[in-house]
């Protein structure tokens, strides 16, 4: 039996655990994906550019129904991207030090869409990130303004992975082990 056919009950304890395979409903029905929508995360969308490339960039989202909502402008390269081609992967993740990593990589179709509708769901997008004062501070209010279309992502097909349990993030966690990440805390102004 090679590494790739073992099954979770045989794997050795220091390997890492098997990520899982997921389609359609299962999608978000799944509890670590509804763990990782539900959080205030950041989400890595990735689109097709014209050549075959991949754009990906780092967005704020809000799990709606059986989808996944972003706001973003009319004018971006993904909006163009996935007038397109509708094809989308986003990749949701919880890492912290060491083994302490979760996460999934969903692929599926993007709506677009546009007006009162598009306003609707890009305000549950700003409303998870941003403080009702903050959306009233100008600056934020002239940036969050500029996401005027929303993106509602309908997944497919996922693979997930999970080692906050595993034998190996014990062992570094009991050891005091890894080394931190950088914190989420705002950065000093470098200009």
């Amino acid at each position: 039996m090679n590494a790739r056919s073992k099954t979770s009950s045989e794997v050795p304890s220091g390997d890492p655990t098997p990520s899982r395979s997921l389609r359609g409903p299962a999608v978000l029905a799944d509890p670590l994906v509804r763990e990782l929508v539900e959080a205030r995360l950041i989400a890595v969308l990735t689109t097709l550019e014209p050549d075959g490339s991949v754009h990906a960039v780092a967005i704020w989202y809000a799990g709606i129904d059986e989808a996944i909502v972003f706001g973003t402008g009319s004018q971006s390269r993904k909006v163009r991207n996935l007038e397109r081609d509708p094809r989308a992967t986003v990749v949701l993740h919880d890492s912290r030090p060491g083994f302490e990593v979760c996460g999934a990589s969903i692929r599926g179709r993007v709506d677009i869409v546009r007006g009162a509708e598009a306003e609707r769901l890009v305000a549950l997008v700003h409303h998870r990130y941003v403080t009702p004062d903050g959306r009233k501070l100008p600056g934020p209010a002239r940036f969050l303004d500029t996401d005027d279309v929303a993106l509602v992502f309908r997944p497919e097909r996922a693979a997930s992975w999970d080692e906050r349990q595993s034998d190996a993030a014990a062992e570094l966690r009991a050891a005091d082990a890894a080394f931190p990440l950088e914190p989420t805390s705002p950065r000093s102004s470098t200009r």
